[in-house]
This record gives C-alpha cells, sequence and structure tokens, in this order.
C-alpha cells in the first residue's frame, strides 16, 4: 500500500504558517531528501508563506490555481505537501490542480512501505496506513480494495463507506494482534537478557545521523546503510565486548524526524519499546549539520513522549570527518560531555568505548577469584567475562586479579570459586 511502482515527476510545496523554528533552508533540504527517499523525482518547489491556515485549501485558492499551472509546465504528476492536509483540503486540491496531491505523512509511509523488509516491519507500516486512512474514511469513501494503487488515490463513492469502515476495523485489529504476539516474542528476549544481566545500549537520533554505519562499525555487522532516510524500520541487536570483556547488547532503531506524525510513533511501539530497556541510550546526533540544536530538540523531544528522557544518555557527535577543526572544537566547547567520533572512518571508536565502559563501571567491581586446581575449567568462563588483570599460582589453586560485574562474581562463588572484593 502506499509503494509508488514507477517514477513519478512531483511538485513540492513547503508551507510556512507563522513564524519557524527551524531555518527554511535546513526544512527545504529535508524535504527533497524524503522525497528522494521515496524514489520520486523532483521538478520543482514552491515556497508558501501564510499567517493563517485556509481550511478548505490549507493555502490560498488563487496560490492553488498557480499550482495547477506550474504543475502543467513541469509536467508534474503528482504534487507534494511538506504539511498534513485534512481529506476536505486534499479533496479540494485534486478537484483544481487536477492530479493527485500527497501529504507530509502519506509520503513518510510511502517511505516506511519501501524500506519495511522484515514481517514486523510490514505489520507496523501496514497498521500506520490503515490509521490513517480510517480517520479520512468521510465524503466519498475509500475503498480498501484499492490501496495498491500508490499513494494519494480515491475511492468511486460514499455507498462503500461503511464496508470500508468495517473491514479496516477488522484489519486494524488483526494487525494489532500480530504485533502483540510480536511483543510477546520480544518479552521473551529480553526475560533472558535480564536473567543473564546482559547491558543493553540503544542508539536513537534523528534519521541519517548515522546510526546503522555506527551500528556496523562497533559491532562488526553489515547492515544495510544508505543516504536515504528511514533505512532502518526493524530493530536489530548485535553483541559487542569492550576491552575489559564487559559484553553489551547494541540495538539500532527506527530514526525521528521533524514533526514525525504521533500515529507513526503509536504504530512502531512495538519496536521502540526495546528503548525501555535499555540500560543506556546513545544519541546520535549528524556533526555536519547546521541545524545540530534542532536535531537533538527533535529527539528529545520524541524521548519525553515515549517518557524516555530520564534513561541514562551519552550524546555521540557522528561524522566528525565532514567539519573543520574549527567546527569540531566549538562543538566540545558547546558539548563537554559528549563523544565525537566519525563510524564510517572509524575515528574515535575506542574512545566512544571507554566512555561506555567508564558508564557502566560502577556495575564493576575489583576482586581477587582464588580458584581451586579441580575446577580450573571455570578459567575460560573468567577470561570470557572478566577483565584479568594478573594472575598468579598457589600450590592448590590459581589466583586472579580481575574487575567483573556482580552478578559474573556471583555465579563463580557459587562454582565454588572463593571471592574477596578489594575496596
Amino acid at each position: 500500500m502506499y509503494q509508488t511502482e514507477q517514477k513519478e515527476k512531483a511538485l513540492l510545496v513547503m508551507v510556512e504558517v507563522g513564524r519557524q523554528n527551524w531555518q527554511t533552508e535546513t526544512l527545504i533540504e529535508e524535504f527533497k531528501n524524503l522525497v528522494a527517499s521515496s524514489g520520486i523525482e523532483v521538478v520543482d518547489l514552491v515556497l508558501v508563506k501564510r499567517k493563517e491556515i485556509n481550511p478548505a485549501f490549507f493555502i490560498g485558492k488563487g496560490k492553488v490555481e498557480e499550482l495547477a499551472a506550474k504543475a502543467v509546465e513541469k509536467n508534474a504528476n503528482v504534487v507534494i505537501f511538506n504539511n498534513n492536509l485534512s481529506f476536505t483540503q486534499q479533496r479540494n486540491l485534486e478537484d483544481i490542480l487536477g492530479i493527485k496531491t500527497i501529504d507530509r505523512t502519506q509520503l513518510i509511509l510511502d517511505i516506511f512501505a519501501k524500506h519495511a523488509h522484515s514481517q514486523e516491519g510490514m505489520l507496523q507500516v501496514e497498521l500506520a496506513q490503515l490509521q490513517y486512512l480510517f480517520g479520512r474514511l468521510k465524503g466519498k469513501g475509500i475503498m480498501l480494495s484499492r490501496l495498491g494503487g500508490g499513494i494519494g488515490t480515491r475511492g468511486p463513492g460514499e455507498k462503500k463507506l461503511e464496508v470500508d469502515r468495517r473491514r479496516i476495523v477488522d484489519r486494524i485489529r488483526s494487525l494489532q494482534e500480530k504485533l502483540g504476539e510480536v511483543k510477546k516474542y520480544r518479552e521473551v528476549i529480553r526475560k533472558k537478557r535480564k536473567k543473564e544481566k546482559t547491558l543493553i545500549c540503544s542508539l536513537v537520533g534523528y534519521t541519517n545521523a548515522g546510526k546503522t554505519t555506527l551500528f556496523n562499525t562497533l559491532t562488526s555487522s553489515t547492515q544495510k546503510i544508505s543516504d536515504s532516510l528511514f533505512t532502518t524500520l526493524d530493530t536489530v541487536s548485535r553483541s559487542f565486548t569492550l576491552h575489559n570483556n564487559l559484553k553489551i547488547i547494541l540495538t539500532d532503531t527506527v530514526g525521528f524526524i521533524y514533526n514525525l506524525p504521533p500515529n507513526l510513533i503509536e504504530a512502531f511501539k512495538a519496536t521502540l519499546e526495546e528503548l525501555y530497556y535499555a540500560d543506556l541510550l546513545l544519541h546520535i546526533i549528524d556533526a555536519s549539520s547546521k541545524d545540530i540544536e534542532r536535531l537533538k530538540s527533535s529527539t528529545d523531544t520524541v524521548l519525553v513522549d515515549l517518557k524516555l528522557l530520564d534513561k541514562p544518555t551519552l550524546v555521540v557527535f557522528n561524522k566528525i570527518d565532514k567539519i573543520s577543526d574549527f567546527e569540531l572544537k566549538a562543538l566540545k566547547n558547546t558539548y563537554p560531555d559528549a563523544v565525537f567520533v566519525s563510524a564510517s572512518k572509524k575515528i574515535n571508536i575506542d574512545k566512544l568505548k571507554e566512555k561506555i565502559y567508564e558508564i557502566f563501571s560502577k556495575t564493576v567491581t575489583e576482586a581477587i577469584l582464588k580458584v581451586p586446581f579441580n575446577i580450573m575449567d571455570l578459567s575460560e568462563y573468567i577470561y570470557a567475562n572478566c577483565e584479568v588483570l594478573k594472575v598468579s599460582y598457589q600450590s592448590n589453586a590459581a589466583v586472579y586479579f580481575a574487575k567483573a560485574r556482580k552478578e559474573k562474581l556471583q555465579y563463580l562463588q557459587s562454582k565454588g570459586v572463593i571471592i574477596e572484593e578489594i575496596k
């Protein structure tokens, strides 16, 4: 549903209503990147500034007629607004423009549909699409059976309205039940991790900040990376080990974006729930962006909505290879507690690992481990799960000076290892 089957030519419309917090150039660039991620060719962009929204057309009728002429001139077959339109506004615009008109939510849904590959991702995208459509089942109605025809097309008439509503409600209920099963499966994995006392870091941040590149660098994975927005929709988890044998589970999550539609956040809660169970959030920010404060604020806003702002968080500036030494120094002065890396160039990755270890070091205890020779098979476990600082031997035992998490020490103690914590 909503996936664009062939290359379309789009006339873009960005409407600024009142005073904007973001720079216009930044929003235009992001808008164009969104459209490019959907595989649509941009033929032109029109910037419209208004003091208030027109309830019938969102913009003035005269401006709509100008857009209609420009669409013909540029041979566009779709008009895309970087704003959310009501059903009535969209219908009225299409009546004058003569071609389909897409709003911001539909555009993002189209991108999500292209990038969803797992069963969970596809379920979440379909749920978001149907929830969006259900709120627009008014007036002429929308036939569920024609949804595969592309984003923004409309149904034939009002006689199908009640049938459409019932079918969509049934499908939404079915999708929610299936996502409930996914939630149960994730809960089983979480309980296992909790039992094993596994530490979890989750990557969060604005889309295209380089989260997946950093994920691949830290975990030696080969997850797909791209300059397109929303490349990652499905939560992926891999483990990596710090220099002291401290094992960490790292999760990569869907990126956030300015004015992310609330129903998309709701639909992806099954994925975003992973963030609640993280011991540490790594907030990744594109250091080369011209709007760093707003990128950070946009992600923080979503974290507030998810009630996650109080979660321990480490800010990580990525892509420092794309900025000057002067700009890097200014960033360090502004964010003295952050870490500055280039995931693609593998710059300062060790510093990031050291910072993560420093944060988790409160859970690590230095101790003397006395291992009798008759249980020396535990030495493999010690080297795999502890940071061994020194080893010496007595007549009947090996003595390890090591750092380890308390639950690891408790496990060794239960197996007969004599533990003496160093205060």
